[in-house]
């Protein structure tokens, strides 16, 4: 079964979620992603990437999730 990305408009097998926007995306459209913990993978797209609070809230959940495994 093929699905349709909803940022590109291209055929896609396996899709990702963006945990911004709620986009079914390709493989191509993720710019970045990551474990926030053993069981939350988070994605951001590309579009999502552009703005600044989105790309904070990324970042920063990167980081806490680090000072977290560190102590």
């Amino acid at each position: 079964m093929t699905m349709a990305c909803e940022r590109c408009k291209r055929e896609i097998f396996k899709n990702e979620k963006c945990s911004y926007c709620n986009r079914v995306i390709c493989f191509n459209c993720v710019k970045s992603s990551g474990r926030f913990n053993k069981t939350t993978r988070l994605v951001i797209c590309k579009d999502c990437w552009g703005s600044m609070k989105k790309r904070g809230a990324f970042k920063n959940a990167r980081i806490e999730t680090k000072v977290v495994e560190a102590q």
